[in-house]
């Protein structure tokens, strides 16, 4: 341990965990693979994603990290189900006015579609915030700005996803946060309390 204006110094090995990360990240990344391979996939890469960050987190003393992760994660899954309800209620009204033999679309059909679509918006962009929040820590604990650049990207990524580029955005700023697993120091100096 080293001392450092009175207060002491641990360094701490991360590189377990950032390689977890990184492989959790190319594998969300391949999760666009059509079919039931790119669904395992992503799967898999969410649990060694979230792994990743649970134990960085606790390796460096900064809970708020998966704490933020965990909220924006929460968020975007509770979007996709309310989401999904909304969308179902919309598709049985229309089909129960095809079995009635109405034709068209129905006013409600397409209010169900646009709040469905308006919950997983505000949803993604509410998940894209927290993790924002939470690589900006990471970046600043392990002073490796690329955590920062790759969550900001992705915010804005979210925010612009209502046009196709957002969507570009997004995936580049994924592509980031994978380089910056991989290229994270191995050890990080954090301080004792």
């Amino acid at each position: 341990m080293e001392q450092q204006n009175s207060l002491s110094t641990e360094k701490v090995n991360i590189s377990t965990q950032k390689l977890l990360g990184g492989i959790g990240c190319v594998s969300m990344l391949l999760g666009s693979i059509p079919g039931i391979i790119g669904n395992i996939l992503s799967l898999l890469g969410i649990i060694f994603w979230l792994i990743s960050l649970y134990q960085i987190s606790k390796k460096i003393k900064k809970p708020e990290i998966f704490d933020k992760i965990i909220k924006g994660f929460i968020l975007g899954i509770l979007g996709f189900i309310i989401a999904f309800i909304f969308w179902s209620i919309s598709y049985i009204s229309f089909y129960s006015r095809s079995i009635r033999g109405e034709e068209g679309l129905s006013f409600g059909m397409y209010v169900g579609l646009f709040i469905a679509i308006l919950i997983v918006y505000v949803s993604f962009i509410a998940y894209s915030y927290f993790q924002k929040e939470a690589y900006k820590i990471l970046a600043l604990a392990t002073n490796h700005n690329l955590f920062n650049t790759a969550g900001l990207f992705m915010y804005i990524g979210a925010i612009t996803s209502i046009l196709i580029v957002g969507l570009v955005i997004a995936f580049i700023g994924m592509i980031m946060l994978t380089v910056a697993f991989f290229t994270a120091p191995d050890e990080i100096e954090i301080e004792n309390e």
